[in-house]
C-alpha cells in the first residue's frame, strides 16, 4: 500500500470532521474525491404511465436528466422522489385543477375537429364520385341525359354505400362538371407550359353536321420536366361558315391565344394541309402568322401530300376502276337481299365473307383499300352478276359484268393495288405519334427512288433524282421493261401486245405524274429537312462525320433566339466522347426524347453546368415540330363520334370540352378508370363555379 505524505495524512484526518462541501471550497479534496462521478437519474418513460404523473409530466427533449411539469410550466430534475415531492405541493395541486378544465375543452374541440374532418372527407368522396362519373360520360360518348337514370340505379344497387346515397348528379350538373371542372384543368398545365416555352401548332378546319365549321387548334410541345413530347387539343374554335377567309380564320385563332394569355411569338412551327387559304404566299393563314412569329417553320402535312400525289396520278388512268367500285357498291350494298346472296356465293366457293367497301373521296388513300377488296371478291362477283343478269334483267348488272370480264379493267385494278401501296405505306408511317421528323427527308427520297425504278434507267436513281426531267424519253426504260407489278405483268401476257403497250403507256403517265407531284409536294428540295438528321442516335453518337453542325445553318439561323450557335460545334464534337461505350449503348436503346433528355442532364462538374445545354435545346426545339397533321384528323374523328344524329343539339362549348378531355386522355394513354381527382378538381366543385 502506498504511503501517504504528511500533508495528505493531515487532510485525511480532517475528513471526518470537516464537511466535504467546505473542504471543496478550501480546495482540500483529495484526487480520488475529485474524480468521483456523480450519478444523475435519466427520464424514464414508465413514469408517464403512472396515474400520479401522467396528467402533468412531460420529458424534456433538450436534456434527458430533466423533465417538465405542464401544469406549473417548470423544469424538474429527474428522480422519483423529486417528482413525488413536487406533486404534493399546494401550488402544483391548484395548477393541476385548472389544467384538467383546459384539457376537457381541448378534448371537446378535438372531437369537433375530428367530426368536421370526417364530414369533409365524406363530402369530398361524393364530389370525387360525381367527377369520376362525369369523366366516364365524356370518355365513352354516353349521352348526358343517361345520368338521370343511372344515379337512381346506383343508389338502388349500392344501398349500403354512403357515397352512393349522397350523389346528386343530373344531366345539367354532369354537363357543367365536364365543361367547368374537368376540361379546364386538363389544359391548364398545357397552357402554363406553352406560356413560357416554345411550341408548335397544328390547325385544320372542317364542317360538322350542323353546317358550321370548326377550327381545330392543337399544340405540340416538349415537357420541361422529363423531355416527353405531348400533342393536345387546345380548343375547337367555331368559325362562321359564311366567312372562312384567311383573315377571319386567323382572327379566331389569335383570339384563342390571347384569351389564354399565350404569346404567339412562342410558336416555332405549324402543320396544316396544302389549301391555298392556309399556306398561300399572300393573304393566307400562314402569312398572317409569320407576321407575328417571323421564325416560323411551315410543315405542309405529309399525309395530305401523299394522298394528293396519289389522287393526281390516278387521274392519268381511265376512270373505269373507280366507276366499277362505285357501281358494285351501289348495286350490292343497297339491298340486304343482294348482300345476302353475295355472301351465300362466297360461302359456297369457300371464300371469306367480305363486304364491298364504299369509295370515299375525303379519306386518305381509300381507293387502295377498295381496289384490294374488289380484287379479293373478283371471282365471286363474276358469279354473282352472272346470276343477277339472268334474274334482275338490269342494264347496270350487265355493264358491271362486262367490266369484271374485261382483262384490261382487271389489269388497272392490279396496277393500282401495286402502285398505291407505295403511298399507302408512306402515309401510314407518318400517322404515328413517334418522333420521325428526322426521317422525313430520307423516306421521301426513298419513296421517289422506289417509284422511279419502275420506269427510269438505273443510273439515274441517285439522291439528286428530283433534279432530272421525268418525262424526258432518254431517261425512260423501254416500254416493255416498265414494271407494273408481278400480278399485272402475268395478266398482260394473256392479252395482245398492242393492248399491253397501250396499257403500259397509261401506267407510264401515272408514274411520271406521281414523280412530278412528289418533287412538288414532298420536302425533297428543302435543305432544312436534311438538317433534322442530327436527332438520330446513330448520327449523334457516332464518332465519325462530326462536321454535321457545319450544315445546320438553316436551323441555327431559325432558332438563334433560343440557343448560342457559337457553342453548338464544340458541344457536337465532344458529344460521343463524353460518354463511355456502355453509356452510349444505353442511350441508343432509348427512344429519341428520352435519349436527348438524358443528354441534356449531363453535367460538366468542373464548372458545374450542363455540358450540352445548347445542343440538347436545339434537339428539343426540333422535336416540338410536328411531322404531319394526323392528330387534327383524330380530333375530327372524335367530333364525328360525339356529335351523332341523336346528339346534334350538343352545343359547341360542350363538344369542345369533350374533345379536349378525350384528346388529353389519348395523349396520356389513359382513360376514366385511371383518372385521378385532385384537390384542384374538388376546389372547383362548388355551386358558383358549376352554375356560373
Amino acid at each position: 500500500m502506498e504511503k501517504l505524505s504528511d500533508d495528505e495524512l493531515d487532510i485525511h484526518s480532517k475528513k471526518s470532521i470537516t464537511p466535504k462541501k467546505k473542504r471543496s471550497i478550501r480546495n482540500e479534496l483529495s484526487k480520488p474525491e475529485k474524480k468521483r462521478a456523480v450519478h444523475q437519474q435519466l427520464f424514464r418513460s414508465e413514469w408517464l404511465q403512472l396515474n400520479e404523473f401522467k396528467n402533468w409530466l412531460q420529458s424534456d427533449p433538450k436534456d434527458a436528466t430533466k423533465c417538465r411539469c405542464v401544469a406549473c410550466n417548470v423544469s424538474l430534475r429527474c428522480g422519483k422522489s423529486e417528482l413525488d415531492k413536487h406533486s404534493m405541493g399546494i401550488k402544483h395541486q391548484s395548477n393541476l385543477k385548472s389544467l384538467r378544465g383546459t384539457l376537457s375543452l381541448t378534448s371537446m374541440v378535438r372531437t369537433i375537429d375530428e367530426k368536421s374532418e370526417k364530414l369533409n372527407n365524406e363530402v369530398n368522396n361524393v364530389k370525387s364520385a360525381e367527377i369520376k362519373l362525369s369523366t366516364f360520360f365524356a370518355n365513352h360518348n354516353v349521352p348526358f341525359q343517361t345520368v338521370d337514370s343511372l344515379v337512381p340505379l346506383l343508389k338502388e344497387i349500392f344501398h349500403d354505400s354512403n357515397i352512393a346515397k349522397n350523389i346528386q348528379l343530373h344531366r345539367k350538373k354532369c354537363t357543367n362538371i365536364v365543361k367547368h371542372i374537368i376540361a379546364p384543368l386538363e389544359i391548364e398545365d398545357t397552357v402554363k407550359i406553352i406560356q413560357k416555352h416554345p411550341f408548335s401548332v397544328l390547325v385544320d378546319e372542317s364542317t360538322d353536321i350542323s353546317t358550321h365549321k370548326f377550327l381545330c387548334v392543337l399544340v405540340r410541345f416538349v415537357h420541361p420536366d422529363d423531355g416527353s413530347i405531348h400533342t393536345k387539343l387546345l380548343e375547337l374554335v367555331a368559325v362562321d361558315a359564311q366567312d372562312c377567309s384567311a383573315a377571319k380564320i386567323y382572327g379566331e385563332f389569335k383570339q384563342c391565344m390571347v384569351s389564354k394569355q399565350i404569346p404567339i411569338s412562342n410558336i416555332i412551327g405549324i402543320a396544316c394541309d396544302g389549301a391555298n387559304v392556309m399556306i398561300g404566299k399572300y393573304n393566307s393563314f400562314v402569312s398572317y402568322l409569320k407576321a407575328d412569329a417571323p421564325n416560323l417553320i411551315v410543315l405542309q402535312c405529309i399525309c395530305h401530300s401523299a394522298a394528293l400525289i396519289a389522287n393526281k396520278a390516278t387521274k392519268q388512268l381511265p376512270r373505269s376502276p373507280e366507276d366499277l367500285i362505285r357501281s358494285v357498291y351501289l348495286y350490292v350494298s343497297g339491298s340486304a337481299k343482294r348482300t345476302s346472296i353475295l355472301h351465300d356465293i362466297q360461302e359456297y366457293f369457300h371464300e371469306q365473307k367480305k363486304k364491298i367497301l364504299k369509295l370515299a373521296d375525303t379519306r386518305w388513300l381509300a381507293l387502295h383499300q377498295c381496289v384490294v377488296r374488289l380484287l379479293e371478291c373478283w371471282s365471286s362477283l363474276i358469279k354473282y352478276f352472272q346470276l343477277a343478269v339472268v334474274e334482275d334483267h338490269l342494264k347496270s348488272a350487265e355493264n358491271i359484268l362486262d367490266n369484271l370480264n374485261n382483262s384490261i379493267v382487271k389489269g388497272y385494278f392490279l396496277f393500282l393495288k401495286y402502285s398505291l401501296e407505295y403511298f399507302n405505306s408512306f402515309n401510314a408511317m407518318f400517322q404515328t405519334r413517334k418522333i420521325i421528323i428526322h426521317e422525313m427527308y430520307g423516306h421521301s427520297i426513298c419513296l421517289l427512288k422506289t417509284l422511279c425504278q419502275n420506269f427510269l434507267k438505273p443510273k439515274l436513281l441517285t439522291d439528286d433524282l428530283f433534279l432530272i426531267a421525268f418525262d424526258d424519253p432518254t431517261n425512260l426504260l423501254p416500254l416493255d421493261e416498265i414494271y407494273v407489278g408481278a400480278d399485272c405483268e402475268e395478266l398482260l401476257k394473256t392479252i395482245p401486245n398492242k393492248l399491253a403497250n397501250e396499257f403500259k403507256n397509261k401506267c407510264l403517265l401515272f408514274y411520271i405524274k406521281a414523280a412530278k407531284e412528289m418533287v412538288l409536294r414532298l420536302p425533297l428540295k428543302n435543305n432544312l429537312f436534311k438538317e433534322f438528321i442530327f436527332l438520330d442516335p446513330n448520327c449523334a453518337l457516332n464518332t465519325e462525320n462530326r462536321n454535321i453542325p457545319g450544315n445546320l445553318t438553316l436551323l441555327l439561323s431559325t432558332f438563334d433566339n433560343y440557343i448560342d450557335s457559337t457553342k453548338i460545334m464544340d458541344e457536337w464534337r465532344s458529344l460521343p466522347y463524353f460518354f463511355n461505350q456502355q453509356q452510349i449503348e444505353h442511350l441508343k436503346t432509348l427512344n429519341i426524347q428520352n435519349m436527348w433528355h438524358e443528354i441534356s442532364n449531363a453535367k460538366d462538374f468542373v464548372i458545374d453546368c450542363f455540358k450540352f445545354a445548347n445542343l440538347s435545346k436545339l434537339a428539343k426545339l426540333v422535336q416540338a415540330l410536328p411531322h404531319s397533321n394526323s392528330e387534327a384528323e383524330r380530333i375530327f374523328s372524335i367530333v364525328t363520334d360525339v356529335k351523332t344524329k341523336k346528339r346534334n343539339k350538343l352545343n359547341d362549348d360542350t363538344l369542345n370540352s369533350i374533345a379536349v378531355i378525350r384528346s388529353s386522355f389519348q395523349d396520356k394513354n389513359s382513360s376514366c378508370v385511371d383518372f385521378k381527382v385532385t384537390k384542384a378538381h374538388l376546389n372547383l366543385h362548388n355551386y358558383n363555379n358549376l352554375y356560373k
